[in-house]
């Protein structure tokens, strides 16, 4: 089996893949880093999100922008109520308030936006479904969900793959995400191969400094990295989060300082004022307000819509001190 280390160069790390790692490779050179994959850190377990549950919640998420989007078309809509407010005021004769007239004809704006969250609803099932990656370090075991199958295979044994993936076109270039990929062995029913897995993958990290200016596959080294410190170490041993925006908020006022218009006008140079005052004035400040109501309310729903419960198998892997509820 041959081992390819990530080089540190960002040249060579736009052509580099590294397959059939192992717990016991040589480092691969990178920093450790994992950002918002983490669901939770315990003294033997470290809980880590899937490719799938990062992509469908948390914010910046798909369930996320779901969200700010029902925000955003409830408020639309509203404004083109109110200019039918003045329309029937000015042309028809209406003589009560405008007020009045959005009551009269609520189900315009709350209906449209309603029935949009509505649509958007199926991105939500698997932000609440998710289960993680469970590596424990007293029993030396990686355990996981994987099609409704329950897998454990020991840490020492895991083969892991990292791998640059194209997930969508922005403009007229690819977007390339780096995605580490866990392989099970799992012997099929109606298979004579005994060399089956099934696989499960952990995006590479996006916020950290080296991750964004490198590509996806050296966030996604960094993401090893992070676990095989953890199993080597122990979590004192684990660098401290560069998220720049955590999975939840707690409160209200992180949405109002996270999405704060004011930041806007935070240039290095005076000369950069020109275009940042306009910027603020025309989008950053009718935005922002909107933006940080929809991260409120994603915070809402994060505590109230009822989350999967954990299969046994994945409570016992973590010797029972997590059950996702405080997830």
């Amino acid at each position: 089996m041959t081992h390819h280390k990530v080089p540190k160069s960002e040249h060579s790390i736009f052509h580099t893949r590294v397959d059939a790692l192992r717990a016991d490779d040589p480092p691969l050179g990178v920093e450790p880093a994992t950002d918002n994959n983490v669901m939770n850190i315990t003294e033997d377990c470290l809980f880590m999100r899937t490719a799938t549950g990062s992509m469908y919640g948390g914010r910046r998420s798909m369930s996320w922008w779901a969200t700010i989007v029902t925000v955003f078309t409830f408020f639309f809509f509203s404004l083109i109520g109110y200019w039918i407010y003045l329309h029937d005021r000015d042309q028809n004769g209406y003589s009560a308030g405008a007020i009045s007239h959005y009551l009269e004809n609520w189900c315009y704006p709350i209906g449209t936006s309603a029935a949009f969250f509505l649509g958007c609803f199926w991105i939500f099932i698997p932000w609440r479904t998710q289960l993680p990656i469970i590596f424990n370090r007293k029993t030396r075991r990686v355990t996981c969900i994987i099609q409704g199958k329950c897998l454990s295979e020991r840490w020492d044994h895991l083969d892991a793959y990292i791998k640059d993936v194209t997930s969508f076109a922005a403009g007229s270039g690819p977007i390339n995400e780096g995605v580490l990929t866990l392989a099970f062995p799992y012997v099929k029913p109606d298979s004579r191969n005994d060399d089956w897995h099934l696989r499960i993958g952990i995006y590479a990290t996006s916020d950290h400094p080296q991750a964004v200016i490198n590509r996806g596959i050296y966030g996604a080294a960094q993401v090893w990295e992070y676990i095989r410190l953890y199993m080597r170490e122990g979590a004192g041993a684990l660098p401290p989060s560069y998220a720049l925006a955590p999975y939840a908020i707690s409160s209200a006022r992180e949405a109002v300082q996270q999405f704060n218009p004011l930041k806007v006008l935070r240039v290095q140079h005076p000369a950069w004022l020109i275009v940042a005052v306009p910027f603020f004035l025309f989008i950053a400040l009718p935005v922002a307000p909107l933006v940080m109501l929809g991260d409120i309310f994603y915070m809402w729903l994060d505590r109230t819509l009822p989350r999967r419960k954990w299969p046994q198998a994945l409570i016992d892997a973590c010797d029972g001190v997590w059950d996702g509820k405080d997830d």
